[in-house]
């Protein structure tokens, strides 16, 4: 067995640790670039914590591998694990493994949790070999505007306002948890807006929002029974505005707004494996 040797990424630079994430995630499903600056903006929105970082380098010094970990509270959450090519199928990965999950019980974490995708099945079985169960499935969808079926005017005028009190207010009881990147610490820090239709009683049916070019990103929704597909999709068009195309990432797959999304047309484009260890 090859001699490793793993550190932290306390002493490494974005424009580094950027570079490592790429050569750990050549020849992935989905493509998997990042630069310095959109590794920084990954670093700051999820909570990744350096001091529980995994690098992962062999004995001459070549850079092996990478486990990025953010943490809130007592949580920990992988959020990105990959082997460079010329290491993969030597063992190395579940090395990896066992070091991030050493780290995160050294470090008082209780929990750790990941997303892997459905058609990465090495990658899913390693996880299981180092005792990783699945939770739910995750799913992503997506429709063109266009293809939204007919709407009909709403009842109250639509309301835009921007963070930090629309996320803050999509908070309740009754909203399925979240995936970690569409959790309340994620989305007070990325630029989003809500876009809500209020009831005469005070309830509201909205939607957080991100526009990214000519895409429309929906983080959250909160929808009231009474609320009609045909009126939903009146808010859907009125919320893309120029956007071309909406999108939903990662909604668990027992939430009753995924269903809402698929009478509506919305097709499935990928999903994923939500795992999780208790330490």
């Amino acid at each position: 067995m090859p001699d490793y040797r793993f550190s932290d990424a306390l002493n490494y630079t974005h424009e580094q640790l950027s570079q490592m994430f790429n050569e750990s995630f050549t020849g992935y499903f989905f493509p998997m670039n990042t630069t310095a600056q959109q590794n920084a903006e990954f670093w700051r929105t999820e909570q990744i914590d350096s001091t529980r970082c995994v690098v992962m380098h062999d004995a001459a010094g070549t850079f092996v591998g990478l486990a990025r970990m953010g943490t809130r509270g007592r949580r920990g959450w992988c959020g990105g694990f990959g082997i460079v090519p010329q290491f993969r199928g030597t063992g190395a990965s579940k090395l990896l493994a066992a070091q991030m999950i050493q780290v995160a019980r050294d470090t008082g974490l209780t929990t750790l949790q990941l997303e892997v995708l459905t058609q990465n099945t090495i990658a899913f079985k390693l996880y299981e070999r180092v005792g990783f169960k699945t939770v739910r499935r995750l799913i992503g969808i997506e429709i063109e505007t266009s293809a939204l079926p007919a709407g009909v005017p709403l009842a109250q005028a639509l309301q835009i306002y921007p963070v930090p009190n629309g996320p803050a207010l999509m908070q309740n009881s009754d909203q399925i948890p979240a995936s970690w990147g569409r959790e309340l610490p994620t989305l007070l820090t990325i630029r989003t807006e809500t876009v809500a239709v209020p009831t005469p009683d005070g309830r509201q049916n909205s939607l957080v929002v991100q526009r990214a070019g000519t895409v429309l990103l929906i983080h959250s929704a909160v929808l009231q029974n009474d609320f009609t597909n045909a009126e939903l999709s009146t808010l859907l068009q009125q919320a893309a505005g120029d956007a071309t195309k909406i999108q939903v990432y990662n909604e668990p797959e027992n939430s009753p707004f995924l269903a809402r999304c698929r009478e509506l047309g919305f097709s499935e484009f990928f999903s994923q494996a939500e795992m999780l260890l208790t330490l």
